[in-house]
């Protein structure tokens, strides 16, 4: 099941190079229309945008087919999961830059002109920047993005990250055996490749906490000590492993309950100062 590949309003060019932008979905009717809306309000020549559903049955497909005139190419069906879902579209992607934006996640206005800009000034591989986290509709801490610092942890937000195709030919796609951290796993073996990467110095998009990797974030970080075991010296052993997993752990618990119990001060020092990626912005109750 699907909808039909509407070709591009405008042609790719050397200044301008056609950018694919990939929606991974299931059941989720209540979010998937701000994320569609975030991406074609992007008014991006040669922008291609598909979206692949993995067999929704709560009314995602009829806001799929309700919009396919304004998409370019939607699928639904079964999948293997995440990486399945992710490695469809970026193989039915056309684009030379290619960013993939969960069904739960929304770009900021510009963000494609900001990224093709930086990537074309720099000739980088791989594009990312500040990612904005909400709770509800407040916003929480804004976080930046920071590859050097990957074989710490996921520093860099998924949600902010555009790589150009030839980088996914070259590098393969995502892991299946990577459940959760997939995305992690993919950066650090981009950048033991070699690859180039620019932070773009501006949000980019926007991403509501209770996610996958949210939700289940124990076996996340088990997933993420696994990737560095493969790419990061020294720690590719069970003592290495295990301390990683429950110095994480520790740390994840102390944020959720000082998120619980909202505990401001202390929660923004923590944000500020504990978190492995750096938080350039804390907000309680800052509605939008």
């Amino acid at each position: 099941m699907g909808g039909k590949r509407a070709l591009a309003t405008d042609q790719p060019t050397a200044a301008r190079p056609q950018v694919s932008i990939v929606t991974i979905v299931r059941n989720g009717s209540r979010t998937i229309s701000r994320t569609i809306d975030s991406v074609l309000s992007q008014d991006f020549p040669g922008l291609e945008y598909i979206v692949v559903d993995g067999g929704s049955e709560d009314g995602t497909v009829e806001i799929l087919r309700a919009r396919e005139d304004n998409i370019a190419l939607w699928i639904s069906e079964a999948d293997r999961g995440i990486s399945d879902a992710f490695n469809k579209g970026i193989a039915l992607s056309r684009g030379e830059v290619i960013g993939v934006l969960n069904s739960d996640d929304w770009y900021e206005p510009g963000t494609i002109h900001a990224v093709v800009a930086e990537m074309q000034r720099t000739d980088a591989d791989i594009a990312c920047g500040p990612l904005q986290y909400w709770d509800g509709d407040s916003r929480t801490f804004l976080t930046d993005s920071d590859p050097a610092k990957l074989e710490q942890g996921m520093t860099v937000g998924h949600p902010t990250v555009f790589v150009r195709s030839d980088c996914y030919r070259r590098l393969g796609l995502f892991r299946h055996d990577f459940r959760l951290a997939m995305d992690y796993e993919w950066l650090l073996r981009a950048k033991s490749s070699g690859a180039r990467f620019v932070v773009v110095d501006r949000c980019l998009a926007n991403m509501r906490a209770g996610g996958v990797g949210d939700m289940r974030w124990r076996n996340s970080q088990r997933e993420v000590a696994r990737a560095r075991a493969l790419y990061v010296e020294g720690a590719d052993n069970a003592f290495a492993y295990h301390a990683f997993v429950a110095r994480r752990i520790v740390m994840g618990s102390v944020r959720r309950l000082l998120d619980t119990v909202g505990l401001g001060v202390l929660r923004r020092f923590y944000h500020r100062h504990l978190s492995p990626v750096k938080v350039v912005s804390t907000r309680d109750n800052n509605t939008r």
